[in-house]
Protein backbone atom coordinates (compact mmCIF):
# COMPACT_ATOMS: atom_id res chain seq x y z
CA UNK A 1 0.00 0.00 0.00
CA UNK A 2 1.61 3.47 -1.19
CA UNK A 3 1.74 6.03 1.59
CA UNK A 4 0.79 9.45 1.13
CA UNK A 5 3.71 12.15 1.61
CA UNK A 6 3.05 15.61 2.88
CA UNK A 7 4.11 18.44 0.61
CA UNK A 8 7.45 19.78 0.27
CA UNK A 9 6.26 23.35 1.37
CA UNK A 10 5.21 21.59 4.57
CA UNK A 11 8.17 19.79 5.21
CA UNK A 12 10.29 23.05 4.82
CA UNK A 13 7.71 25.02 6.82
CA UNK A 14 8.41 22.73 9.41
CA UNK A 15 12.68 22.72 9.53
CA UNK A 16 14.33 24.74 12.02
CA UNK A 17 16.50 27.27 11.26
CA UNK A 18 18.56 28.16 14.24
CA UNK A 19 22.09 29.54 13.26
CA UNK A 20 22.33 32.39 11.19
CA UNK A 21 24.75 32.93 8.34
CA UNK A 22 27.26 35.25 7.64
CA UNK A 23 29.02 35.97 4.64
CA UNK A 24 33.12 35.84 6.34
CA UNK A 25 35.62 33.75 3.35
CA UNK A 26 38.20 31.63 5.48
CA UNK A 27 41.27 31.31 3.48
CA UNK A 28 42.25 28.60 1.85
CA UNK A 29 45.18 27.40 -0.22
CA UNK A 30 43.87 26.90 -4.02
CA UNK A 31 47.11 25.02 -5.09
CA UNK A 32 45.90 21.49 -3.44
CA UNK A 33 43.70 22.13 -7.34
CA UNK A 34 46.47 22.58 -8.88
CA UNK A 35 45.97 20.59 -12.19
CA UNK A 36 48.14 17.58 -13.37
CA UNK A 37 48.74 16.17 -16.66
CA UNK A 38 47.03 13.63 -17.64
CA UNK A 39 47.63 10.16 -18.56
CA UNK A 40 49.09 10.96 -22.43
CA UNK A 41 46.80 8.13 -24.46
CA UNK A 42 45.30 6.22 -21.92
CA UNK A 43 41.89 4.89 -23.25
CA UNK A 44 41.12 2.27 -20.43
CA UNK A 45 41.13 2.52 -16.72
CA UNK A 46 40.00 1.01 -13.49
CA UNK A 47 39.45 2.31 -10.35
CA UNK A 48 38.86 0.24 -7.12
CA UNK A 49 39.89 -0.59 -3.73
CA UNK A 50 42.33 -3.78 -4.34
CA UNK A 51 44.96 -4.76 -6.89
CA UNK A 52 43.69 -8.35 -7.28
CA UNK A 53 40.15 -6.56 -8.81
CA UNK A 54 42.03 -4.27 -10.86
CA UNK A 55 44.15 -6.87 -12.29
CA UNK A 56 41.11 -9.38 -12.95
CA UNK A 57 39.49 -6.12 -15.00
CA UNK A 58 42.59 -4.95 -17.02
CA UNK A 59 43.09 -8.39 -18.60
CA UNK A 60 39.13 -8.66 -19.37
CA UNK A 61 39.88 -5.13 -21.10
CA UNK A 62 42.46 -6.50 -22.80
CA UNK A 63 40.84 -9.25 -23.69
CA UNK A 64 38.40 -7.05 -25.82
CA UNK A 65 35.60 -7.62 -22.90
CA UNK A 66 33.48 -4.26 -22.72
CA UNK A 67 33.26 -2.29 -19.19
CA UNK A 68 30.68 -4.02 -17.91
CA UNK A 69 32.42 -7.02 -18.29
CA UNK A 70 35.51 -5.86 -16.38
CA UNK A 71 33.57 -4.52 -13.58
CA UNK A 72 31.98 -8.18 -13.12
CA UNK A 73 35.44 -9.66 -13.13
CA UNK A 74 36.66 -7.48 -10.16
CA UNK A 75 33.69 -7.45 -8.37
CA UNK A 76 33.71 -11.57 -8.80
CA UNK A 77 37.73 -10.93 -7.23
CA UNK A 78 35.66 -8.48 -4.35
CA UNK A 79 33.41 -11.03 -3.33
CA UNK A 80 36.37 -13.65 -2.94
CA UNK A 81 38.90 -11.44 -1.11
CA UNK A 82 36.75 -8.81 0.53
CA UNK A 83 34.34 -11.46 2.76
CA UNK A 84 33.49 -8.30 5.20
CA UNK A 85 32.52 -6.02 2.42
CA UNK A 86 30.53 -8.17 -0.60
CA UNK A 87 30.22 -11.44 -1.80
CA UNK A 88 27.81 -13.18 -3.67
CA UNK A 89 25.62 -13.31 -0.89
CA UNK A 90 25.56 -9.79 -0.59
CA UNK A 91 22.27 -8.21 0.16
CA UNK A 92 22.50 -5.71 -2.97
CA UNK A 93 23.44 -2.45 -4.50
CA UNK A 94 22.81 -0.63 -8.03
CA UNK A 95 25.02 0.58 -10.92
CA UNK A 96 24.74 3.21 -13.60
CA UNK A 97 26.23 1.88 -16.80
CA UNK A 98 26.91 4.62 -20.40
CA UNK A 99 26.40 2.32 -23.16
CA UNK A 100 28.94 4.20 -25.64
CA UNK A 101 26.92 2.43 -29.06
CA UNK A 102 23.81 3.99 -28.21
CA UNK A 103 24.77 6.51 -26.31
CA UNK A 104 22.31 5.98 -23.41
CA UNK A 105 22.82 6.01 -19.77
CA UNK A 106 21.02 3.31 -17.88
CA UNK A 107 20.61 2.12 -14.59
CA UNK A 108 20.26 -1.78 -12.54
CA UNK A 109 18.51 -2.01 -9.29
CA UNK A 110 19.71 -5.13 -7.44
CA UNK A 111 18.54 -4.05 -3.99
CA UNK A 112 17.57 -7.06 -1.58
CA UNK A 113 13.53 -7.37 -1.29
CA UNK A 114 12.19 -8.88 2.29
CA UNK A 115 10.67 -12.35 2.26
CA UNK A 116 6.93 -12.90 1.22
CA UNK A 117 6.50 -14.24 4.76
CA UNK A 118 8.05 -11.61 6.87
CA UNK A 119 6.39 -10.22 9.78
CA UNK A 120 7.63 -6.90 10.61
CA UNK A 121 6.41 -7.05 14.15
CA UNK A 122 9.07 -10.01 14.62
CA UNK A 123 11.92 -7.50 13.84
CA UNK A 124 13.93 -5.52 16.43
CA UNK A 125 17.32 -3.44 16.11
CA UNK A 126 19.31 -6.69 17.23
CA UNK A 127 17.84 -9.75 14.76
CA UNK A 128 17.17 -7.26 11.96
CA UNK A 129 20.91 -6.45 11.71
CA UNK A 130 22.68 -10.55 13.01
CA UNK A 131 21.20 -13.49 12.22
CA UNK A 132 18.85 -15.18 10.51
CA UNK A 133 15.86 -12.86 10.46
CA UNK A 134 18.56 -10.21 8.70
CA UNK A 135 18.52 -11.64 5.52
CA UNK A 136 16.47 -11.04 2.80
CA UNK A 137 16.69 -11.93 -0.93
CA UNK A 138 20.54 -11.49 -1.93
CA UNK A 139 20.47 -9.16 -4.91
CA UNK A 140 24.36 -9.48 -5.76
CA UNK A 141 24.04 -12.10 -8.17
CA UNK A 142 21.05 -11.02 -10.15
CA UNK A 143 22.53 -7.58 -10.58
CA UNK A 144 25.81 -9.46 -12.16
CA UNK A 145 23.45 -11.36 -14.23
CA UNK A 146 21.40 -8.88 -15.38
CA UNK A 147 24.18 -6.58 -16.40
CA UNK A 148 26.00 -9.36 -18.43
CA UNK A 149 22.92 -10.30 -20.36
CA UNK A 150 22.17 -7.01 -20.98
CA UNK A 151 25.75 -4.98 -21.61
CA UNK A 152 28.17 -7.86 -21.57
CA UNK A 153 29.91 -9.53 -23.92
CA UNK A 154 31.73 -12.49 -22.50
CA UNK A 155 31.23 -15.47 -20.71
CA UNK A 156 30.36 -15.82 -16.90
CA UNK A 157 33.34 -18.81 -17.10
CA UNK A 158 35.63 -16.49 -18.67
CA UNK A 159 34.88 -13.66 -16.01
CA UNK A 160 35.12 -15.24 -12.90
CA UNK A 161 38.32 -16.95 -13.71
CA UNK A 162 40.61 -14.96 -11.64
CA UNK A 163 38.18 -14.85 -8.46
CA UNK A 164 38.04 -19.18 -8.92
CA UNK A 165 41.72 -18.99 -8.49
CA UNK A 166 41.72 -16.92 -5.28
CA UNK A 167 39.63 -19.29 -4.06
CA UNK A 168 40.71 -22.30 -4.98
CA UNK A 169 44.42 -21.35 -4.34
CA UNK A 170 43.61 -19.14 -1.11
CA UNK A 171 44.30 -15.71 -0.05
CA UNK A 172 47.06 -15.28 2.05
CA UNK A 173 46.19 -14.21 5.68
CA UNK A 174 47.39 -10.89 7.03
CA UNK A 175 47.89 -9.94 10.42
CA UNK A 176 44.56 -7.61 10.12
CA UNK A 177 42.57 -10.67 8.06
CA UNK A 178 43.25 -12.94 10.86
CA UNK A 179 42.12 -10.88 13.39
CA UNK A 180 38.93 -10.37 11.56
CA UNK A 181 38.56 -13.84 11.51
CA UNK A 182 39.16 -14.12 14.51
CA UNK A 183 36.41 -11.22 15.82
CA UNK A 184 33.82 -12.82 13.39
CA UNK A 185 34.47 -16.69 14.41
CA UNK A 186 33.32 -15.58 17.66
CA UNK A 187 29.91 -13.68 16.58
CA UNK A 188 28.57 -16.34 14.13
CA UNK A 189 26.38 -19.71 15.22
CA UNK A 190 28.30 -23.47 14.18
CA UNK A 191 26.49 -23.68 11.00
CA UNK A 192 28.35 -20.41 9.96
CA UNK A 193 31.66 -21.40 11.58
CA UNK A 194 31.79 -24.33 9.63
CA UNK A 195 30.76 -22.51 6.23
CA UNK A 196 33.58 -20.32 6.16
CA UNK A 197 36.58 -22.60 8.34
CA UNK A 198 35.56 -26.29 8.14
CA UNK A 199 39.27 -26.83 8.98
CA UNK A 200 39.43 -23.98 11.28
CA UNK A 201 40.01 -20.26 11.35
CA UNK A 202 42.76 -19.57 9.14
CA UNK A 203 45.82 -18.55 11.57
CA UNK A 204 47.95 -15.77 10.26
CA UNK A 205 50.56 -16.02 7.92
CA UNK A 206 49.03 -18.88 6.57
CA UNK A 207 46.11 -19.41 3.37
CA UNK A 208 42.56 -19.44 3.39
CA UNK A 209 41.44 -21.48 0.87
CA UNK A 210 37.49 -21.56 0.04
CA UNK A 211 36.92 -24.74 -1.63
CA UNK A 212 33.19 -24.85 -1.16
CA UNK A 213 32.60 -20.62 -2.14
CA UNK A 214 35.41 -22.12 -5.59
CA UNK A 215 32.51 -25.03 -6.16
CA UNK A 216 29.66 -22.64 -5.96
CA UNK A 217 31.56 -20.16 -8.75
CA UNK A 218 32.27 -23.33 -10.61
CA UNK A 219 28.39 -23.87 -10.58
CA UNK A 220 27.34 -20.55 -11.63
CA UNK A 221 29.69 -20.98 -14.53
CA UNK A 222 28.17 -23.88 -15.97
CA UNK A 223 24.39 -23.21 -15.37
CA UNK A 224 24.32 -19.85 -15.22
CA UNK A 225 24.35 -16.90 -12.55
CA UNK A 226 20.21 -17.31 -12.98
CA UNK A 227 20.80 -20.69 -11.45
CA UNK A 228 21.63 -19.47 -8.08
CA UNK A 229 18.24 -18.47 -7.70
CA UNK A 230 16.50 -21.63 -8.20
CA UNK A 231 17.29 -25.53 -7.49
CA UNK A 232 19.71 -26.67 -5.00
CA UNK A 233 21.35 -23.11 -3.94
CA UNK A 234 18.02 -21.51 -3.84
CA UNK A 235 17.30 -24.44 -1.55
CA UNK A 236 20.41 -24.91 0.57
CA UNK A 237 20.21 -21.24 1.61
CA UNK A 238 16.39 -21.57 2.34
CA UNK A 239 16.86 -24.89 4.53
CA UNK A 240 19.84 -23.13 6.59
CA UNK A 241 17.56 -19.92 7.66
CA UNK A 242 14.20 -21.38 8.41
CA UNK A 243 16.02 -24.20 10.44
CA UNK A 244 16.96 -21.66 12.27
CA UNK A 245 13.96 -18.99 12.79
CA UNK A 246 14.56 -16.98 8.99
CA UNK A 247 11.48 -17.13 7.18
CA UNK A 248 13.34 -16.80 3.48
CA UNK A 249 12.21 -19.28 0.96
CA UNK A 250 12.71 -20.94 -2.59
CA UNK A 251 9.22 -18.68 -3.49
CA UNK A 252 11.35 -15.63 -2.74
CA UNK A 253 14.12 -16.76 -5.01
CA UNK A 254 12.06 -17.89 -7.81
CA UNK A 255 10.26 -14.64 -8.04
CA UNK A 256 13.06 -12.36 -7.40
CA UNK A 257 14.73 -10.33 -10.54
CA UNK A 258 17.27 -7.13 -10.98
CA UNK A 259 15.59 -4.46 -12.98
CA UNK A 260 16.87 -2.18 -15.80
CA UNK A 261 15.72 1.51 -14.58
CA UNK A 262 15.96 4.78 -15.94
CA UNK A 263 18.31 6.85 -14.10
CA UNK A 264 17.80 10.10 -12.21
CA UNK A 265 19.04 12.74 -13.64
CA UNK A 266 19.74 16.39 -13.29
CA UNK A 267 21.60 19.40 -14.99
CA UNK A 268 24.30 21.01 -13.34
CA UNK A 269 26.30 24.02 -13.87
CA UNK A 270 26.25 22.66 -18.04
CA UNK A 271 27.15 19.11 -16.84
CA UNK A 272 24.82 16.08 -16.99
CA UNK A 273 24.61 14.10 -13.83
CA UNK A 274 23.45 10.37 -13.67
CA UNK A 275 22.04 7.64 -10.96
CA UNK A 276 20.11 5.31 -10.18
CA UNK A 277 16.63 6.01 -8.75
CA UNK A 278 15.09 4.83 -5.35
CA UNK A 279 15.71 2.63 -3.38
CA UNK A 280 19.35 3.66 -4.03
CA UNK A 281 20.61 6.70 -2.39
CA UNK A 282 21.80 9.14 -5.22
CA UNK A 283 18.35 10.99 -4.74
CA UNK A 284 20.03 12.92 -1.69
CA UNK A 285 22.88 13.46 -3.81
CA UNK A 286 21.36 15.38 -6.55
CA UNK A 287 19.26 17.42 -4.52
CA UNK A 288 22.35 18.64 -2.59
CA UNK A 289 24.02 19.39 -5.70
CA UNK A 290 20.45 21.26 -6.82
CA UNK A 291 20.29 23.18 -4.07
CA UNK A 292 23.95 24.75 -3.85
CA UNK A 293 23.07 25.05 -7.61
CA UNK A 294 21.88 28.25 -6.83
CA UNK A 295 24.81 29.37 -4.86
CA UNK A 296 28.22 30.51 -6.85
CA UNK A 297 30.22 28.11 -5.00
CA UNK A 298 32.89 28.26 -7.83
CA UNK A 299 34.36 31.76 -6.78
CA UNK A 300 34.62 30.63 -3.16
CA UNK A 301 37.43 28.93 -1.88
CA UNK A 302 37.29 25.10 -1.44
CA UNK A 303 36.73 24.09 1.64
CA UNK A 304 36.37 27.48 3.49
CA UNK A 305 34.00 28.52 6.16
CA UNK A 306 31.33 29.30 4.04
CA UNK A 307 31.74 26.74 1.60
CA UNK A 308 31.13 23.51 4.67
CA UNK A 309 28.03 26.10 6.02
CA UNK A 310 26.50 25.92 2.90
CA UNK A 311 26.77 22.52 2.35
CA UNK A 312 25.65 21.60 5.82
CA UNK A 313 22.41 23.96 5.25
CA UNK A 314 21.71 21.77 1.89
CA UNK A 315 22.48 18.61 3.15
CA UNK A 316 20.46 18.47 6.48
CA UNK A 317 17.76 19.57 4.12
CA UNK A 318 18.14 16.48 1.82
CA UNK A 319 18.16 14.48 4.78
CA UNK A 320 15.11 15.66 6.47
CA UNK A 321 13.40 14.64 3.14
CA UNK A 322 15.43 11.77 2.79
CA UNK A 323 13.82 10.68 6.31
CA UNK A 324 10.15 12.03 5.31
CA UNK A 325 9.33 10.80 1.97
CA UNK A 326 11.95 8.20 0.82
CA UNK A 327 11.38 4.35 0.72
CA UNK A 328 10.40 1.64 -2.08
CA UNK A 329 8.42 3.44 -4.46
CA UNK A 330 6.50 -0.08 -5.32
CA UNK A 331 5.21 0.80 -1.63
CA UNK A 332 5.32 3.90 -1.49
CA UNK A 333 4.74 7.71 -3.11
CA UNK A 334 8.23 9.44 -3.77
CA UNK A 335 7.91 13.28 -5.24
CA UNK A 336 11.13 12.48 -6.89
CA UNK A 337 10.29 15.01 -9.70
CA UNK A 338 9.52 17.54 -7.30
CA UNK A 339 12.18 17.41 -5.16
CA UNK A 340 14.50 17.50 -8.11
CA UNK A 341 13.02 20.25 -9.90
CA UNK A 342 14.28 24.04 -9.91
CA UNK A 343 12.05 25.13 -7.72
CA UNK A 344 12.40 22.81 -5.44
CA UNK A 345 16.22 24.25 -5.12
CA UNK A 346 15.36 27.48 -5.47
CA UNK A 347 12.71 27.00 -1.97
CA UNK A 348 15.91 25.10 -0.16
CA UNK A 349 18.29 28.05 -1.11
CA UNK A 350 15.87 30.59 0.14
CA UNK A 351 15.52 28.51 3.71
CA UNK A 352 19.04 28.72 3.80
CA UNK A 353 19.27 32.10 2.88
CA UNK A 354 17.80 33.08 6.33
CA UNK A 355 19.75 30.64 8.40
CA UNK A 356 21.27 27.56 8.17
CA UNK A 357 18.26 24.93 8.54
CA UNK A 358 17.89 21.36 10.65
CA UNK A 359 15.75 18.85 10.58
CA UNK A 360 15.16 15.82 12.99
CA UNK A 361 18.62 13.84 12.32
CA UNK A 362 18.44 9.80 12.58
CA UNK A 363 20.69 7.40 13.73
CA UNK A 364 23.62 6.18 11.78
CA UNK A 365 25.68 2.96 11.23
CA UNK A 366 29.00 2.11 9.56
CA UNK A 367 28.69 0.02 6.50
CA UNK A 368 31.86 -2.51 4.53
CA UNK A 369 30.56 -2.17 0.81
CA UNK A 370 32.81 -1.84 -2.30
CA UNK A 371 32.51 0.40 -5.58
CA UNK A 372 34.23 0.06 -8.92
CA UNK A 373 34.30 2.49 -11.77
CA UNK A 374 35.60 1.45 -14.93
CA UNK A 375 35.81 2.81 -18.50
CA UNK A 376 36.95 0.83 -22.05
CA UNK A 377 38.29 1.93 -24.89
CA UNK A 378 34.92 2.33 -26.68
CA UNK A 379 33.94 4.99 -23.84
CA UNK A 380 31.22 2.71 -22.49
CA UNK A 381 31.60 3.69 -18.67
CA UNK A 382 30.57 2.30 -15.50
CA UNK A 383 30.10 3.25 -11.93
CA UNK A 384 29.23 -0.19 -9.33
CA UNK A 385 28.47 -0.20 -5.95
CA UNK A 386 27.11 -3.64 -3.74
CA UNK A 387 27.73 -4.51 -0.20
CA UNK A 388 26.82 -7.01 2.66
CA UNK A 389 25.74 -4.41 4.14
CA UNK A 390 27.97 -3.67 7.95
CA UNK A 391 30.45 -5.95 8.49
CA UNK A 392 30.11 -9.43 7.53
CA UNK A 393 26.67 -8.59 7.00
CA UNK A 394 24.40 -11.03 8.65
CA UNK A 395 27.03 -13.13 10.00
CA UNK A 396 25.34 -16.02 8.54
CA UNK A 397 27.37 -18.36 6.36
CA UNK A 398 25.62 -21.27 4.11
CA UNK A 399 27.55 -24.49 5.27
CA UNK A 400 28.10 -25.95 2.19
CA UNK A 401 28.29 -23.07 -0.06
CA UNK A 402 30.76 -21.14 1.85
CA UNK A 403 28.44 -18.18 1.24
CA UNK A 404 28.49 -15.06 3.33
CA UNK A 405 24.34 -13.67 3.31
CA UNK A 406 24.46 -9.84 3.39
CA UNK A 407 21.86 -8.15 6.17
CA UNK A 408 19.32 -6.11 3.86
CA UNK A 409 16.78 -5.85 6.79
CA UNK A 410 19.04 -3.94 8.14
CA UNK A 411 18.27 -0.98 6.30
CA UNK A 412 14.73 -0.81 6.93
CA UNK A 413 13.32 1.87 10.00
CA UNK A 414 11.53 0.31 12.36
CA UNK A 415 9.56 3.17 13.05
CA UNK A 416 5.87 2.59 12.05
CA UNK A 417 5.31 5.54 9.97
CA UNK A 418 8.44 5.95 8.15
CA UNK A 419 8.32 5.11 4.41
CA UNK A 420 10.92 2.98 4.67
CA UNK A 421 9.36 0.85 7.14
CA UNK A 422 9.47 -3.18 6.28
CA UNK A 423 6.86 -5.00 4.63
CA UNK A 424 6.82 -8.50 3.25
CA UNK A 425 8.32 -8.10 -0.79
CA UNK A 426 9.65 -4.78 0.13
CA UNK A 427 12.95 -3.25 -0.50
CA UNK A 428 14.82 -1.13 1.61
CA UNK A 429 16.21 2.43 1.40
CA UNK A 430 19.81 2.26 1.43
CA UNK A 431 22.87 4.54 0.72
CA UNK A 432 24.58 3.63 -2.28
CA UNK A 433 24.78 6.45 -4.87
CA UNK A 434 26.96 5.17 -7.57
CA UNK A 435 27.57 8.23 -10.09
CA UNK A 436 28.05 9.37 -14.01
CA UNK A 437 28.70 12.76 -15.04
CA UNK A 438 28.46 13.68 -18.61
CA UNK A 439 29.01 16.88 -20.98
CA UNK A 440 27.50 17.31 -24.56
CA UNK A 441 26.28 13.74 -24.28
CA UNK A 442 29.51 12.42 -23.78
CA UNK A 443 30.97 10.85 -20.41
CA UNK A 444 33.41 12.92 -18.34
CA UNK A 445 34.22 10.77 -15.12
CA UNK A 446 32.14 8.01 -13.02
CA UNK A 447 32.60 8.74 -9.45
CA UNK A 448 31.65 6.29 -6.75
CA UNK A 449 32.80 5.05 -2.74
CA UNK A 450 31.57 2.81 0.15
CA UNK A 451 30.63 4.26 3.06
CA UNK A 452 27.33 3.95 4.70
CA UNK A 453 25.34 7.26 5.02
CA UNK A 454 28.51 9.38 4.24
CA UNK A 455 28.25 8.16 0.46
CA UNK A 456 25.34 10.32 -0.27
CA UNK A 457 27.35 13.32 1.20
CA UNK A 458 30.62 12.43 0.15
CA UNK A 459 29.06 11.54 -3.29
CA UNK A 460 27.84 15.34 -3.67
CA UNK A 461 31.38 16.89 -2.66
CA UNK A 462 33.14 14.16 -5.26
CA UNK A 463 30.87 15.60 -8.07
CA UNK A 464 31.13 19.16 -7.11
CA UNK A 465 35.45 19.02 -6.80
CA UNK A 466 35.38 18.38 -10.08
CA UNK A 467 33.03 20.63 -11.45
CA UNK A 468 33.23 23.49 -8.62
CA UNK A 469 36.60 23.20 -8.13
CA UNK A 470 37.89 22.26 -11.41
CA UNK A 471 40.18 19.31 -9.35
CA UNK A 472 41.59 16.35 -11.68
CA UNK A 473 41.08 12.68 -10.25
CA UNK A 474 43.63 12.40 -7.09
CA UNK A 475 42.32 15.58 -5.68
CA UNK A 476 38.59 14.85 -6.38
CA UNK A 477 39.03 11.77 -3.92
CA UNK A 478 41.71 13.41 -1.38
CA UNK A 479 39.53 16.27 -0.36
CA UNK A 480 38.85 17.01 2.79
CA UNK A 481 35.23 15.70 3.44
CA UNK A 482 31.84 17.19 5.78
CA UNK A 483 28.74 15.31 6.48
CA UNK A 484 25.78 16.30 8.30
CA UNK A 485 22.45 14.49 8.00
CA UNK A 486 19.77 16.35 9.11
CA UNK A 487 21.35 18.42 12.30
CA UNK A 488 24.68 19.37 13.64
CA UNK A 489 27.34 18.53 14.75
CA UNK A 490 29.05 19.27 11.23
CA UNK A 491 31.49 16.51 10.94
CA UNK A 492 34.69 17.17 8.75
CA UNK A 493 37.67 14.95 8.21
CA UNK A 494 41.18 15.96 9.85
CA UNK A 495 42.75 17.13 6.68
CA UNK A 496 40.23 20.37 7.03
CA UNK A 497 42.91 23.39 8.01
CA UNK A 498 42.67 24.82 11.32
CA UNK A 499 41.34 28.00 11.37
CA UNK A 500 38.44 26.61 8.93
CA UNK A 501 37.48 24.84 11.69
CA UNK A 502 38.06 27.35 14.30
CA UNK A 503 36.55 29.77 12.59
CA UNK A 504 33.25 27.73 11.84
CA UNK A 505 33.24 27.42 15.48
CA UNK A 506 33.65 31.33 16.20
CA UNK A 507 30.17 31.32 14.03
CA UNK A 508 28.26 29.53 16.26
CA UNK A 509 28.68 26.22 14.82
CA UNK A 510 29.36 23.02 16.42
CA UNK A 511 31.97 20.69 15.05
CA UNK A 512 33.17 17.53 15.39
CA UNK A 513 36.86 16.37 13.78
CA UNK A 514 36.87 12.94 12.27
CA UNK A 515 39.89 11.04 10.58
CA UNK A 516 37.41 9.56 8.03
CA UNK A 517 34.22 10.39 6.53
CA UNK A 518 33.33 7.46 3.97
CA UNK A 519 35.43 5.54 3.06
CA UNK A 520 38.09 5.21 -0.54
CA UNK A 521 36.47 7.00 -3.16
CA UNK A 522 37.27 5.66 -6.95
CA UNK A 523 37.59 8.12 -9.59
CA UNK A 524 38.15 7.86 -13.83
CA UNK A 525 37.74 11.33 -15.39
CA UNK A 526 37.97 12.17 -18.93
CA UNK A 527 39.70 14.78 -20.51
CA UNK A 528 37.41 16.44 -23.03
CA UNK A 529 39.44 17.65 -25.75
CA UNK A 530 42.16 14.50 -25.74
CA UNK A 531 40.16 12.26 -24.74
CA UNK A 532 43.09 11.03 -22.37
CA UNK A 533 41.30 8.90 -19.35
CA UNK A 534 42.92 9.50 -15.68
CA UNK A 535 41.91 7.53 -12.44
CA UNK A 536 42.69 7.70 -8.94
CA UNK A 537 41.64 5.98 -5.88
CA UNK A 538 41.60 7.53 -2.32
CA UNK A 539 44.96 6.50 -0.57
CA UNK A 540 45.06 3.44 0.83
CA UNK A 541 43.55 1.94 -2.20
CA UNK A 542 45.85 -0.06 -4.52
CA UNK A 543 43.25 -0.99 -7.81
CA UNK A 544 43.57 1.83 -10.42
CA UNK A 545 45.28 1.25 -13.23
CA UNK A 546 45.37 3.43 -16.21
CA UNK A 547 46.24 1.89 -19.58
Amino acid sequence: MRRKSPSRREFLQRSSAVVASGCVLGAWNRELFAQIDPSAGARQAVACSRREAGDAAREVLLQGGNAIDAAVAGLLVQCVIEPSNVGLGGYGGSLVYHQAKSGRVQAIDFDARAPRNLDPASLTLANQSHGYLAVGVPGVVAGIDLAMREFGTLPFKTLAKASLALAENGISVTPGLARTFHEHFQEVDSDSQHALFPNGVAAEGGRWVQSDLAQLIRRLGDDGPASFYSGDIAATICKQVQANGGVLAEEDFHDFQAALVEPLHIAYRGYDLYTPPLPSGGLTSLSILKTLEQFDIGKLPPWNARYIELFAGASNLAWGERNEYFGDPDFVTVPVEELLSEQSAIERADVMRQATPTTPARPSGPSHTVNLVVIDKDRNLVSWTATHGNFFGSKVAIDGLGLLLGHGMSRFDLKSDSPNYPAAGKRPQHNMSPLLVMRDGQPCAGLGLPGGTKIVTVTAQLAMNLMDFKAPPQQIVSAPRIHTEGEEPIQVTADTPAEVVEELRERGHRVEVKQALGAGANAVVIEAKSGDVQAAASKGSSGVLVF
